[in-house]
């Protein structure tokens, strides 16, 4: 027998596309009046104008607001366009808890379920008013961008400890990182030592600085023993100076590739079309791998993966995501949850 629930009738209908809202209320009035007889043909036109109202109302019930999220076309944006950081959920949420007078500690997200926590200090509220005060608004903005299926967490930001002499410790790293940038520049590595290449740990006399070195500079004996010089001529209570070597082009693509990955996931977490349950990438042998999980048991409906398939197509070839790509060969797959591949983009 078809179901008489007129949400779930209307989300059968509705598929991911481009049309209009005067569409889905064409549809809405066919379906509706199929169903009723002649003399209530007044009271169909309320109802098909209540379930409209509703979905153009920011006060809405998690159907709703599934119906919603498999309308709302992918849009995956870069994290940082023209040197400055794109507006996401987290700075999004960052920005509407300070306009409603609370000052945040924090905003962040975690996978599997999706969680959304807000963490702010009280100063003169209690965290029961901040919630009232909160909430609505920060599920209104989620309804309308299509998060559909997350925990909202608001919390009091606990109180900072101020450790005696941490700001000595601040400086003295302060000095020990200029003096490593001077180093390497003096020896042509300046590029290089844009990265944070110096780490300090322990204190006062017990204090070891901890230098992260390419391992393509051929002069590295030279330039560590150029610092340990610098650190006693300016002297710094430092006990040692530990080496640790890296590969500076692995670790470029590396800290690339989380950045795109970062974008894809973050795209799609929270909207329950996509069931996303976690994300890891890797680089080895110079290829870049991608792994978007999901919760889903069997592969989406073919529209679906071709907008998701669109959707990334259309991000790759953004210039600042061609920018972070460069020439990185590279595989990106979604995975249902026994880890088989049910879509899959390469170079």
């Amino acid at each position: 027998m078809k179901s008489t629930d007129p949400f779930k009738e209307l989300e059968e209908q509705l598929k991911v596309t481009d049309e209009s809202k005067e569409h889905l209320r064409s549809k809405i009035m066919q379906s509706t009046n199929a169903k009723k007889k002649r003399h209530f043909k007044k009271y169909v036109w309320i109802a098909a104008a209540c379930i409209l109202f509703l979905i153009t109302s920011p006060f809405y019930s998690t159907t709703m607001a599934s119906i919603v999220a498999k309308v709302l076309p992918i849009t995956i944006t870069p994290q940082i366009s023209d040197g400055e950081p794109n507006p996401n959920l987290t700075s999004d949420l960052f920005t509407l808890v300070e306009k409603e007078g609370y000052r945040v500690s924090s905003v962040g997200t975690t996978p599997s379920p999706f969680t959304i926590e807000v963490s702010i200090h009280l100063e003169d509220s209690t965290l029961k008013q901040a919630k009232e005060d909160l909430e609505s608004k920060i599920t209104s903005y989620l309804y309308e961008n299509g998060y559909d299926d997350y925990e909202l967490k608001i919390t009091e930001a606990p109180e900072i400890p101020t450790h005696e002499g941490s700001d000595g410790l601040n400086k003295e790293y302060d000095k020990v990182r200029d003096i490593v940038k001077e180093v390497f520049g003096s020896y042509g590595y300046a590029k290089e030592a844009e990265y944070e290449l110096a780490g300090m740990k322990g204190s006062g006399a017990s204090t070891i600085v901890t230098i992260d070195m390419p391992d393509h500079i051929d002069e590295s004996k030279k330039i560590i023993a150029d610092i340990e010089k610098e650190i006693e001529r300016r002297g710094l209570e430092v006990k040692n100076v530990e080496v640790d070597t890296f590969n500076l082009k692995h670790r470029q693509q590396d800290n690339r590739w989380s950045m795109i990955s970062s974008d894809i996931y973050d795209a799609m977490a929270g909207k329950s079309t996509y069931q996303l349950a976690g994300l890891s990438y890797r680089v080895k042998d110079g290829h870049s791998y991608v792994w978007i999980k999901t919760d889903l048991d069997k592969p989406l409906p073919q529209e679906q993966i071709k907008e998701i398939e669109k959707a990334v197509q259309e991000y790759l070839t953004l210039a600042e995501t061609k920018e972070q790509i460069r020439d990185d060969e590279f595989t990106i797959e979604f995975l249902l949850r026994d880890g088989k591949s049910f879509v899959e983009i390469t170079d």
